[in-house]
């Protein structure tokens, strides 16, 4: 029995892998349970055993994507200097933009999007929050203080990113983005004293 269960549990993750792997490769739009199927080597079947719908599967993987992203935003903000933490973070920038994270968070998050509005909601909350602690604890650590609450700088900041990767996505210049992304982080630091 414990070996039937792991067995579910190991189908159940290879199918939620998968899925995250088709939309870091396509559109949500695009992505199919069948496509999802395919890619974990499972039945169709039994990726709607797992999570009865395309829905409930693609916010499932919504989900994981964010606990990804905010355990790599949050590393990237753990730096010796704040310099170190805008290099750090525009290292993750473009990981993501690479590796296709951008492309399946602003499509799960998008106008598109085929999960319901309450997840993308939360997403978009969980997100922001998570980069306004990490920018909090950053200019803590560096003994600052900021002219404005973390929820403030979490929606900041969670706009530059979402910005700066949707102009990486569409093929913009990444010397000339890196510049934009450096500026903003001039905005942002413009908020600390002492």
């Amino acid at each position: 029995m414990a070996e039937r269960t792991r067995d579910a549990r190991k189908a159940k993750q290879a199918i939620l892998d998968a899925a995250i792997a088709e939309l870091c490769a396509s559109d949500s739009s695009t992505v199919t349970v069948e496509a999802v199927a395919k890619r974990s080597n499972h039945a169709k079947g039994l990726v709607l055993y797992h999570f009865k719908t395309k829905r409930a599967l693609f916010e499932t993987a919504g989900r994981a994507l964010a606990i990804s992203r905010a355990d790599r935003w949050t590393a990237a903000f753990k730096a010796n200097t704040p310099p170190d933490a805008i290099d750090q973070t525009w290292t993750v920038l473009t990981q993501e933009s690479n590796d296709g994270v951008a492309l399946a968070w602003a499509s799960l998050l998008g106008p598109n999007s085929s999960i319901s509005d309450r997840v993308v909601k939360e997403l978009a909350e969980g997100f922001a929050g998570v980069l306004g602690q990490a920018g909090f604890d950053l200019f803590e650590a560096f003994g600052t203080t900021l002219t404005v609450d973390r929820d403030e700088l979490g929606w900041l900041l969670s706009s530059i990113v979402t910005g700066i990767e949707a102009a990486l996505l569409s093929g913009a210049d990444s010397e000339a983005l890196n510049g934009a992304y450096t500026a903003a982080w001039l905005g942002v630091l413009s908020l600390a004293r002492s």
